[in-house]
């Protein structure tokens, strides 16, 4: 199975877990129709089905993308993250079952409860972040380049980035991105929000992921952090200068980022050996 796209998308959220809280308060399972009435089965599922995802979700999202568990494939990492985070939510309802009253009383035993929250969990977060992006798109696909964008981007690009374009579609981090980018070379790589911006040579694609792991996936690309937000390639930094109070470093498609003061000398040492040009 492909990544599976685990972002934070609060459209999906808002449509999907309080759909499933209205129907559950509209049909009473579990014997909460006979034995509450409608505004305490709003109370009681709003409490159960929200308060459950609030532990979930970010247990499954810690986990996911913990570097711990960076080697496990995508599908295996996601069960084992909501099979994790199933253990808490269990212990959730039977608190929650237990402050009812004595008219509602859970008699599922904890061990086969914590099986199945962990399957409603893992039904309900498939829906979440694989069946609701092939029905309705990709949120992160919606904010990357799109196909125009990147090919005006690339008729845009200097004519002497068309020698930088290297055999990069074996590295870790082209698997992350769209088909239509991955044949160029890797330029710089910023931060936006939660999202990592890659721009290559073909273009722009935004990925949900922290800077450090962005760069553990290149597997030693020869490149440079130059501050906490931005990384940029060997062979695209053209120039370190020294503007106001700060330093920027250029790069050949003519942008330049912000050098904060821990990457400095470590940024002017990459541009030393890599292309040969005393810094400014």
């Amino acid at each position: 199975m492909r990544e599976i796209d685990v972002v934070f998308d609060p459209e999906r959220k808002l449509f999907l877990y309080f759909g499933i809280t209205f129907i559950a308060i509209g049909v009473g399972p579990f014997g909460t129709y006979e034995t509450m009435t409608l505004w305490q089965r709003a109370v009681f599922w709003s409490l159960d089905i929200l308060g459950c995802a609030l532990i979930v979700v970010p247990i499954l999202h810690v986990f996911y993308f913990s570097r711990l568990a960076g080697n496990i494939p995508s599908f295996p990492r996601f069960v084992l993250g909501i099979a994790l985070a199933a253990l808490p939510a269990a212990g959730y309802i039977s608190v929650l079952y237990g402050m009812v009253g004595d008219r509602l009383e859970i008699t599922t035993p904890y061990p086969l409860l914590y099986v199945q929250v962990t399957i409603f969990s893992i039904l309900l977060l498939l829906t979440e972040f694989v069946l609701w992006p092939a029905l309705f798109g990709n949120r992160q696909e919606k904010r990357s380049a799109t196909d125009e964008d990147v090919s005006e981007a690339a008729e845009a690009a200097p004519a002497t980035l068309a020698h930088k374009q290297l055999e990069d579609a074996s590295l870790p981090l082209m698997s992350r991105l769209p088909h239509n980018v991955r044949q160029g070379s890797v330029v710089s790589i910023s931060m936006q929000d939660h999202y990592a911006e890659v721009t290559l040579t073909t273009g722009k694609a935004l990925i949900l992921m922290r800077l450090s792991d962005a760069i553990d996936l290149l597997e030693g690309y020869p490149g440079v952090r130059v501050h906490r937000s931005h990384w940029v390639a060997q062979q695209f930094l053209t120039a370190i200068e020294r503007r106001d109070r700060g330093y920027r470093a250029v790069l050949e498609d003519g942008r330049d980022l912000p050098v904060s003061a821990t990457y400095l000398e470590a940024a002017r040492q990459q541009l030393v050996s890599g292309a040969g040009v005393e810094p400014v």
